[in-house]
């Protein structure tokens, strides 16, 4: 081998190091450019600048794929972030974003062609100056035309705005001009046999795309076309699932309401047989829909309200009424007020109106529900007719009572009138007798009339006595609910006075003569606006009594004692009795009773505890000498022990042999076989004050 071939193959050497190394091209060139210097013959150094040229392609396409291989990784990557379920706004501004990074351009967009029109639509840019570009819409005349069922493929140009714009590009003239760009690429968005639009790229500076890039544009757009169509699919499914969603709180909510109507027109028909008034139901109705209601009726008649409906124009009111009674569904008035036909069995009977209050869409419930709404109506509607239906009875039974209070006749005509009050006065019933301080008669004789039925009683007004047959087994009780019902109602000072009735029609006058002296004995000892019984009224309700009720008295007075000395042997009755013998003096009761002081002084605090603190007051301590002599008078003048009843056995335990002691009354413990037919009252003192105890509906 010669010294020139040793050396062409050294330099050869040198060349492939440069390569394995991938050293930069200026390297290459050194090695040339030293070969020339040391007078290398001519053809060494063509060979050396042909080995050069070679080494530096080899490089460029090293640099290409490993290019490549990148511009695929981050394929990849895109299509991985791809699959992910995204909103189609998301994924278009994903796909925008990769594309422009991808190939490293200055502005790239994703433009859609609508369904029907098949115009672009610019949604999303990325690297855009103007305001133009996004929204920008591309008309599909513009674009350029194809074979029929072929679609369109990409198109890219390396200097627009140097030649005359043609094909696809002269579409986008507006928008590359807007923006300055000179390359542009586009690449359609194919799913299937579909276009779905076009994905573009574009530089402001001359940019020749290399047909690499274009593959990957292309891959790109492929990719994004699947993700766009699974993006509408998604967006479909979601509005779908929204849309039941909704159906299903909507078919919730109208179960719920229909549940809620349901259970509300079962309370409404309890109310309305325990005997609920109009003005009471609509006040419910109020408060249940938030609002206020108006009833009317079918001549244009405002029969009863609650809070203030405004009122509405007659010819509209009246127009839109009969609107509502032939379709049977609700209207409503220029103002928003709501018209509810009232109807029973295709008989109109006028209708309800109903103003939302301004306030209630601050609430939890702003909109009423229809059903609450028609529950109401229907229950209206079924007491206008029962209210029609009951005024010719109400008026022959207010006539009836009338008779029976003021009859003057011979017994057998009451008897055939009362003989269909039988089945009623089978249960107990109170007489009360009212007298309102107020001259508005009618006002008094509006609310008697929806109280008696309401309590499914009877009412007769007389003067200024308002008298009142009612069910019930405790006068007091009854006498002071219509004295308080009935003041609020007119707003004046009421007094009230009641007695219970037995059995027979005959005995409601007597009841009613026994409650008017209640009434009047009321007002003579200055009680004015209170209510009470003849067994409120201490011994003068005794006298007032129809059957002067001696051992009710007694027994209300002295009950709680008499009942201490049975049980446990005691003489709290004789002490007392002996306390008031010694005018109030213990010293002088112990010396009559023949024991010490202090045994007398222990049993009167015991008779506190059990009489309440107030026993020595006057009034109190008369009702209690009063029954004491009573007591005592019934011990020895009755011919039956204890005033026992003909053919009633003596109870065991009762001593006949004990003797009275000092004062008169038995020191051995008393029985209740004389109080048994007695009604029982508190051990606190009794006073005119209505009582709270008992019931009366």
């Amino acid at each position: 081998m010669t010294r020139e071939d040793s050396q062409t193959g050294s330099e050869v050497l040198r060349i492939l190091e440069l390569l394995a190394r991938e050293a930069p091209a200026h390297a290459y060139e050194q090695l040339v450019a030293q070969a020339c210097r040391s007078g290398a013959a001519r053809h060494r150094i063509d060979q050396l600048t042909q080995a050069k040229g070679l080494a530096l392609e080899v490089n460029s396409l090293f640099d290409r794929r490993r290019q490549r291989e990148a511009e695929l990784a981050a394929l990849v990557d895109t299509a991985l972030d791809l699959t992910e379920p995204r909103r189609l706004d998301a994924t278009l501004r994903l796909i925008t974003r990769r594309a422009r990074l991808l190939l490293n351009t200055d502005l790239a967009c994703t433009a859609l062609a609508d369904e029907a029109t098949g115009d672009l639509t610019v949604g999303v840019a990325d690297g855009a100056v103007s305001a133009r570009t996004t929204g920008h819409r591309i008309p599909a005349a513009a674009l350029p035309g194809g074979p029929p069922g072929e679609l369109p493929g990409p198109f890219w140009t390396a200097d627009h705005l140097s030649g005359e714009p043609s094909g696809h590009t002269s579409a986008l003239e507006d928008l590359l001009q807007a923006e300055s760009l000179h390359a542009v690429l586009g690449v359609p968005l194919r799913a299937g046999d579909r276009c779905l639009g076009f994905l573009y790229v574009a530089d402001r500076g001359i940019r020749h795309f290399t047909p690499d890039e274009v593959a990957l544009m292309c891959s790109l757009a492929d990719l994004s076309a699947v993700a766009i169509r699974t993006a509408r699919l998604l967006e479909t499914v979601q509005a779908a699932n929204t849309a039941l969603e909704e159906a299903g709180t909507r078919a919730r909510a109208g179960l719920s309401d229909a549940l809620r109507a349901k259970d509300l027109q079962d309370d409404l028909v309890r109310l309305v047989l325990d005997g609920i008034g109009m003005d009471e139901l609509l006040a419910r109705a109020a408060a249940e829909l938030g609002g206020s209601l108006s009833v009317w009726g079918q001549g244009g008649e405002r029969l009863g309200g609650h809070g203030r409906t405004p009122r509405p124009d007659s010819a509209e009111l009246e127009r839109v009424r009969l609107n509502a009674a032939a379709t049977g569904i609700t209207c409503a008035l220029t103002g928003g007020t709501l018209v509810v036909p009232l109807s029973v069995r295709s008989e109109d009977v006028g209708s309800l109106l109903f103003h939302p209050d301004e306030t209630a869409g601050t609430g939890t419930d702003p909109e009423p529900s229809e059903q609450v709404l028609l529950s109401y109506a229907r229950t209206v509607s079924l007491l206008l007719v029962m209210q029609r239906s009951t005024e010719a009875g109400g008026q022959a039974d207010d006539d009836l009572l009338e008779d029976l209070v003021t009859w003057d006749g011979p017994a057998e005509g009451l008897a055939r009138r009362t003989r269909r009050l039988a089945a009623r006065l089978e249960r107990p019933h109170v007489v009360v007798v009212a007298r309102p301080q107020t001259e508005a008669r009618d006002l008094v004789e509006s609310w008697a009339a929806g109280h008696a039925r309401r309590h499914r009683g009877m009412k007769t007004l007389q003067g200024d006595r308002l008298t009142l047959l009612l069910p019930g087994d405790d006068p007091a009780t009854c006498a002071a609910l219509v004295r308080e019902q009935l003041a609020e109602a007119t707003g004046v000072l009421v007094t009230a006075g009641a007695a219970p009735v037995t059995q027979g029609a005959d005995a409601i006058r007597r009841a009613h003569q026994e409650a008017v002296r209640c009434l009047d004995a009321l007002i003579a000892l200055g009680g004015a606006g209170r209510s009470a019984a003849a067994r409120d009224l201490g011994f003068i309700g005794m006298l007032l009594a129809d059957d002067h009720d001696a051992s009710g008295f007694v027994e209300r007075a002295l009950g709680p004692l008499i009942d201490h000395d049975a049980e446990r042997f005691s003489n709290l009755v004789e002490t007392l009795d002996g306390w008031f013998s010694a005018s109030g003096s213990p010293t002088r009761a112990a010396e009559l009773l023949y024991v010490h002081p202090n045994t007398v002084s222990r049993r009167l605090e015991r008779i506190t505890q059990l009489l309440g603190p107030d026993w020595q007051q006057p009034e109190r301590s008369l009702d209690l000498q009063l029954a004491l002599r009573l007591q005592r008078a019934r011990i020895f003048h009755d011919p039956s022990p204890d005033g026992l009843r003909s053919g009633e056995s003596e109870p065991p335990g009762r001593d006949r042999s004990v003797p009275p002691g000092p004062t008169g009354v038995p020191r051995a413990p008393v029985t209740r076989a004389s109080r048994a037919d007695a009604s029982r009252g508190t051990s606190a003192p009794r006073s005119p004050e209505p009582l709270q105890a008992g019931s009366c509906p």
